[in-house]
């Protein structure tokens, strides 16, 4: 908690950069399609905040679904923490705004997971939804807001009905999405290498997407398997 709490306090500019990182990260919906723009958030992202993401990433491509209860408590909390820095802004500018309002959501999202599951089903479908049209209609990035909300309605909805896959999808993008950013935050903090991998990754846009995608499907098809082999080992007995 002392570490959070020192994370989140908005006296230290080290602090404030990292919040301005995270605002940067969720500030569109295709970020994918921007590598310049995401990469010169998670360049201002500390050594922390990396690692986090690729142990939380990795523990929701490996074991998401079995785990899901409390994966979506701490994505949960981690939302009402970015939410809660937005809105602490207009409110004084205090870390306890930001702290109260994840430890809030995350109190929330317990008892209400079927509720949660399809809202952050609905926001991975957003996700996908924004960056596939981005992708596919670059005369018109800027209404990328119209593939999102496609992509938001179709999983949101798919949820009460395909629960589990809907699980395993959204801890698998979104875990596949935290690992990736966490590494790239890695390597640019590597002294010499960050004017190359910030070369490359702008010169080849579709790297990162393609990165993301890879450790997505991986994650869909392991957790599948469990889930397949789990469901079997029960049937037989």
């Amino acid at each position: 908690m002392t570490s959070l709490t020192l994370l989140l306090a908005q006296d230290n500019p080290t602090d404030l950069s990292t919040m301005e990182a995270m605002r940067g990260l969720f500030s569109r919906m295709d970020m994918l399609n921007h590598p310049d723009e995401l990469l010169t958030s998670l360049a201002q992202m500390p050594l922390i905040m990396a690692g986090i993401f690729i142990v939380v990433g990795m523990m929701c491509i490996l074991n998401g679904y079995n785990w899901h209860k409390w994966v979506v408590v701490i994505l949960a909390f981690m939302g009402g923490i970015i939410l809660g820095n937005m809105l602490s802004d207009q409110l004084g500018k205090s870390s306890l705004i930001a702290f109260a309002i994840g430890a809030l959501f995350a109190i929330i999202a317990t008892p209400m997971l079927k509720i949660t599951v399809a809202l952050f089903g609905g926001l991975t479908g957003a996700f996908i939804g924004a960056n596939a049209w981005t992708a596919m209609n670059t005369a018109q990035p800027d209404a990328h807001w119209a593939g999102a909300a496609m992509g938001f309605i179709l999983l949101a909805m798919a949820s009460f009905i395909l629960f589990k896959l809907v699980i395993i999808l959204f801890t698998s993008i979104g875990g596949a999405a935290m690992v990736v950013f966490g590494i790239i935050t890695l390597l640019l903090q590597v002294e010499g290498w960050e004017t190359a991998i910030r070369n490359s990754l702008i010169n080849n846009e579709q790297l990162i997407p393609m990165m993301v995608a890879v450790a997505a499907v991986s994650g869909f098809v392991l957790q599948q398997s469990r889930l397949h082999a789990a469901e079997k080992e029960h049937q037989e007995d």
